[in-house]
This record gives C-alpha cells, structure tokens and sequence, in this order.
C-alpha cells in the first residue's frame, strides 16, 4: 500500500481514537454503558480470520499466500488450533497463556473462554513483508459433531464469534467433497456469523478436482443451497470459485482461466484488508457511539422522572413534619398544655418515621414503573426524530439493540445512581454521531475508494 494511503489510513485512526476519549467515554463511565473495544484492539494490525471444513484447503491458501510452508496440511485434520500468523523480526511460537497475558497484544479477554481453549490457541511471528500489514487468523477445521458433549471442551462457536467481531475480512472455505453440510457450519454461520455479512467471503476451493463442468455444477449449486438456509438474504454473497496451484499435481480437466482469476480477485479483496480495517473501526465507533448516545439519553430522562417523583414525595413528608413541629412549637409559646404538644410531638415522630418509610417504598415502585416503561421514555425522547419514517426505522432496529443492556444496568445499579448528564456533554456526542463520523467516513471513501460492507455488496 502507498506510503500517502497508509499515513491517511494511521490519521484516521487516530481520530476515531480520539472521538471515543473526548465524546464516548466520559458519557459511557457516567452512564455505565458497555465497555469499547480496548486501544489495543482499534490500533491493532488488520486481521483476516479463515474458516472452513477441514480438509477445504485453508491452510494451503495460506502457505500459497505466503509463499511458503507455514501450516501444516493434508486430508485429514493436521490442526485442532486457532493460530495466530503475524509479523515479527525474527521467527517463534508462542503459547495461548502466553498470548492473552501479553498487554501488547489484544487478545486478553480470549482469556475467559477457558484453559481448554487455551491450549488451543498458539501465536506464530514470521519476518515476512505480507504480514507487516496483515494478520492471518488460522482456525480448527470445522466437523459434523457440533455438540459440546461430543465436541472440543470449549466454546469454539464462541471463540469464532470473538474474532469474527474483531477481524476485518472473514473467509469461509468449501471443498467439493463437504459443501457446507458439517453441523459445525451450519452452526457458526447460524450463531457466530450473524450480523457480519459485510466482512464476509465465501470461497469454493479445489475446483481443480471437478472432472466435468456436470460435477462443478452440483457443487456449486449444493452450497448456493446450503447457504441459502444459514444467510437470510434475498442474494446470496459473492462465492470465489478458486483453487490453489500445486507443483506436480494431475492435468485439469477444465479449463482454469476464471478460477485462475477468481483466486487473484480473492488475494486482492485480502491485500485490501488495511482498508477495510479503517472502514471497519468507523463503523464500530458510529454503532457504539449512537446506542451510547440513545442509552445515556433515555437514562438521563428516566432518572429525572424519577428524581421529581422523589423530590415531590420528600417534599411531601418534610412539610408534614414542619406542620406538627411548628403546631408543636406555638403550643408551648401561647402557654397552652403540655399535653397537647406532646401529642403534636408524637405524631410528628409517627409521621415522621413511617412517612420516611412509606416515601422509600413509594420511590422504589415508581421506579420500576419507569423501568418496566422504558420504551414509553424512548418515545418520548425521539418523539420527533421517530415522525420521520426512514429514521424511525432506522431508531426502533437500534433501540431494539440497546433496551436490554439499558433495562438491566438500571435494574442492578438505580436510576437514581447515574450521574447527571450535562449538555455539553450530549453535545459532544451529537456533533461526534452527526458530523465528525460521517466525514471521517467519506474522507476515507474518498481516498481509497469502496471499502467493507460496500464492497462485499458490489461485487
């Protein structure tokens, strides 16, 4: 890549860093919002994470993609690790305990998935100049036992899950033999893949088997039928029909010209990674970002609901008290008897005293009244924005993301808990969504051209 392109790629990086310190953060820790991706994970290296059937020839892409022999391969599965191919100065290994306790490395919350998993997690640094821009994530083939009894001892849907959020470009590779028919694949496209459309690329290898265009024909059209099943969508996504040339192996029996150029296009959309790395963290930062934006608002608006329901009932009972004692108090100064002060007296302590219990046990209905309506509150804070229909549209798909997180922090920790949250702050957060997200976007398009999601979707 251009030595100008990735100056403008780090630039804008460091912007989108910035956004989150100066218009995030502060609202998130008021707001007990969900934790961002770590510094470590936004500045990272891009990343490609490759998945498939054992035996669909990942790991032989990626010797071929290296140039040499970096993984093991052959029919059977050789590999049962996630690993992870970077670039070093001089060539190691590195274990998974060794991996996640690294605080250079962005990999600490794999930590959480279990020593098991750990065992199965190893780190290769290589000095080569194609992984000084990008990071190759190799993965255990995928087999028909999906079930955990009978399975791997960890969550590896799961895992696949963590680094497809994190990666920037996901490969799913198919082999003639299994065109997406192991339960495992059906239930990583189903669980682990779900909302990541846009990074995704779907490869049908080995194309160089097939002995007639009859037999390349019931392939491809099993796996455009197997996905059919697994991705909700009208179109189905680009399939790259490739395969991966090998010294010595039989004559092919159909022509190669397409799959020759189909496998160029595939190592392009990779080389392009850094892009879409870039694209990717704005788009991050604008999700998180706008349902930051819509939790800290309903929160702050539920919060002063309840602080004037409270501040009304307090009122209430410290002006009941002020009754009895100022009845109390003129008693005793006009000389009347002492009895009937002291009965102002007492029934001032009863009210006192139960009135301070019953205005607790008033406050903490009401607010689970307004808990259990946070959705009436959201209507009332997008009351215009959601008289427009494209942008209610738009509101309800997010809101529907964001209830649950909000009705659970405001369930454990209180309404009355949060921090007020200023205008200046809100402020910051509206220009960050509305102005300076949008330009940094189109400020990338601009320079590289097409990127992510918009790629994926052109082709």
């Amino acid at each position: 890549m251009a030595g100008e392109t990735q100056a403008l790629l780090d630039e804008i990086s460091a912007e989108v860093l910035r956004i989150y310190r100066e218009s995030a953060d502060p609202v998130a820790e008021k707001s007990s919002f969900e934790k961002r991706a770590g510094e470590g994970e936004i500045l990272g290296p891009p990343t490609v994470l490759l998945l498939g059937n054992h035996s669909s020839g990942k790991s032989t892409f990626i010797n071929h993609l290296l140039g040499r022999d970096i993984q093991r391969t052959g029919v059977a599965p050789t590999d049962d690790a996630f690993t992870l191919i970077s670039h070093g100065e001089r060539e190691e290994e590195r274990d998974g305990n060794a991996i996640v306790s690294n605080p250079d490395l962005p990999y600490e919350s794999l930590r959480g998935y279990g020593p098991v998993f750990l065992s199965h997690l190893k780190l290769r640094v290589l000095p080569h100049e194609f992984l000084k821009e990008i990071t190759l994530i190799d993965s255990p083939g995928m087999i028909d036992a999906a079930k955990a009894e009978s399975g791997r001892g960890y969550d590896y849907t799961g895992v696949v899950r963590w680094f497809a959020a994190r990666a920037d470009v996901v490969i799913v590779f198919f082999d003639p033999d299994k065109p997406g028919t192991t339960g495992e694949t059906l239930q990583v496209f189903t669980d682990a893949l779900s909302g990541f459309d846009h990074k995704l690329l779907i490869v049908m290898n080995k194309v160089d088997l097939f002995s007639s265009l009859q037999d390349f024909a019931r392939a491809y059209g099993a796996l455009c039928w197997n996905l059919g099943k697994v991705i909700p969508r009208k179109d189905l996504p680009m399939i790259f029909t490739t395969y991966v040339p090998i010294e010595g192996s039989p004559v092919h029996r159909l022509p190669m010209e397409d799959f020759d150029k189909a496998r160029a296009e595939l190592v392009a959309e990779i080389r392009r990674a850094p892009a879409r790395r870039v694209d990717n963290m704005i788009t991050q930062l604008q999700d998180h970002a706008m349902r930051l934006q819509m939790h800290a608002r309903v929160c702050a608006t539920a919060r002063k609901d309840l602080f004037g329901y409270a501040f009304k009932a307090w009122q209430m009972w410290g002006f009941l008290l002020f009754i009895f004692a100022t009845l109390a108090w003129a008693d005793i100064q006009l000389g009347g008897p002492w009895w009937a002060a002291a009965i102002c007296l007492a029934l001032g302590g009863g009210v006192g005293v139960g009135g301070w219990h019953f205005v607790k046990h008033a406050i903490k209905r009401q607010e689970g009244m307004i808990v259990a309506g946070l959705p009436a509150v959201y209507e009332r804070v997008y009351m215009r924005d959601l008289l427009v229909r494209d942008r209610a549209l738009d509101l309800n798909t997010q809101w529907e993301v964001v209830l649950p997180r909000t009705r659970r922090t405001v369930e454990t920790l209180g309404l009355l808990s949060f921090r007020k949250l200023s205008a200046a702050e809100d402020r910051r957060l509206t220009r960050a969504v509305e102005e300076e997200i949008p330009a940094l976007r189109s400020r990338l398009h601009r320079a590289v051209g097409v990127t992510g999601r918009t790629a994926v979707q052109a082709r």
